[in-house]
């Protein structure tokens, strides 16, 4: 029973010491599909390196909040306020 306890702290423990920028770099996984890795897209779609956490973070609440059912809108509709922030987070810091 004691070796339960133990394998339950050191998980508890690993979730604990995620940083910020772990869990939104988790969270913008998905975005890389679209706008390629490190935020460098090819073709028609936008790029998102270089942008601003703060406008990034704007154009997802924005896209979350319009009624559109494009693949932005229905991506950031599935995401928490606080994740969007992650994520932008996250993605201002790619280059």
């Amino acid at each position: 029973m004691k070796n339960i306890f133990v394998i339950f702290f050191v998980i508890l423990s690993a979730h604990a010491n995620t940083t910020f920028a772990d869990n939104g770099q988790l969270l913008a996984s998905q975005c890389y599909q679209c706008h390629g890795p490190n935020g460098h897209s090819k073709g028609e779609i936008d790029s998102i390196a270089g942008k601003s956490a703060s406008d990034l973070y704007g154009d997802l609440l924005e896209m979350k909040q319009k009624p559109k059912i494009e693949i932005m809108h229905l991506q950031a509709k599935s995401y928490t306020d606080n994740e969007l922030r992650e994520i932008a987070n996250y993605l201002s810091t790619l280059n």
